[in-house]
């Protein structure tokens, strides 16, 4: 069966999975990768192979800066021809929600400052905000268009599919602050926190990182998480947490702001697996890191394609 057509005022590029953000039932957090517009369509297909999903939406807006959006797993591809903005490159995530007035009500209460009020947009609405932590996103609710009507995703015949590598957004916060931030983002995203990868389990705990619901909802927004009380002193050292697409790893203090921290974190079943996957789409191997040289689950670095460094971590499936 053929894919709908877009509605004639969108261009021939434009589908989403699911027009209407107000099925998903939280917020759908995604990492976002600024690219040249020239380069939009090869950075898909890198990604599409990468993580084996296909994009599920991609929205040219060209009366709005020139931009073309498209998401692949948990990743915001953001392409313009014109340069990007001061605001637009120190936006660390987009969130995809239900309702951006309800969205931003429910955040008023978690100290979070509206930096660009709500405007109407050709997929919906927008706003841009700042959390207490100093992190900006923009939010968006989708709406269709007038007789715009769900695309289903592409089906892969080459062999992309599969692979289970996940793309997480990367956050590094400060040791001492590291409690309050697992509170806010499980606030922000209405998700429980999970064992970031490298975690000692605790007992009795579900697994985490592979929980998302349905295609119905976006494909990629996860549910609630069990709570592992990763921000408990004793594990301060080594303290990482997953909440909903988010992978918050506690630093030193003086590092969490450091330009050498990773945006990206690649969560993948195998390092072999993920080095044959990054050769055949010729990344390289990862680089070393504490696992690589030895035993471990991670982390250790990748650099991907436009010099962009991504920490790499291995679990076992289910965990990952």
């Amino acid at each position: 069966m053929p894919a709908p057509r877009p509605p004639a005022a969108l261009s021939e590029r434009w589908f989403r999975t699911s027009p209407d953000s107000s099925v998903l039932p939280r917020p759908r957090l995604l990492a976002r990768l600024l690219v040249d517009l020239d380069d939009l369509d090869r950075r898909i297909a890198f990604f599409e192979h990468l993580l084996g999903v296909p994009a599920d939406l991609r929205m040219p807006i060209p009366d709005f800066g020139g931009l073309e959006l498209a998401a692949v797993g948990n990743l915001l591809l953001i392409a313009s021809a014109r340069p990007f903005t001061p605001i637009q490159r120190r936006t660390a995530y987009s969130l995809i929600v239900p309702s951006l007035t309800g969205r931003l009500e429910r955040l008023r209460a978690t100290g979070t400052v509206v930096l660009e009020p709500p405007e109407v947009i050709v997929p919906g609405s927008r706003a841009r905000v700042r959390h207490p932590d100093g992190s900006v996103a923009e939010l968006v609710e989708h709406r269709p268009q007038p007789g715009e009507l769900p695309c289903p995703p592409a089906a892969f015949t080459d062999g992309r599919a599969g692979g289970g590598v996940r793309l997480l957004a990367r956050r590094a916060v400060p040791r001492a602050g590291f409690a309050e931030a697992v509170a806010l983002y499980e606030s922000v995203l209405e998700a429980k926190a999970g064992p970031g990868p490298g975690s000692p389990r605790t007992a009795g705990t579900a697994d985490v990182g592979q929980a998302d619901v349905g295609q119905a909802d976006l494909g990629q927004a996860d549910v609630g998480q069990a709570d592992v009380g990763q921000a408990d002193a004793g594990q301060a050292a080594t303290a990482r947490a997953i909440v909903g697409n988010l992978l918050l790893v506690a630093v030193d203090d003086g590092q969490a702001g450091a330009p050498t921290q990773p945006a990206y974190a690649l969560l993948a079943p195998s390092a072999a697996g993920l080095d044959a996957r990054l050769a055949r789409l010729g990344a390289g191997p990862a680089r070393a890191g504490s696992a690589r040289a030895g035993a471990g689950s991670g982390p250790w670095t990748v650099t991907l394609p436009g010099g962009v460094p991504a920490e790499v971590w291995t679990a076992p499936a289910g965990r990952a």
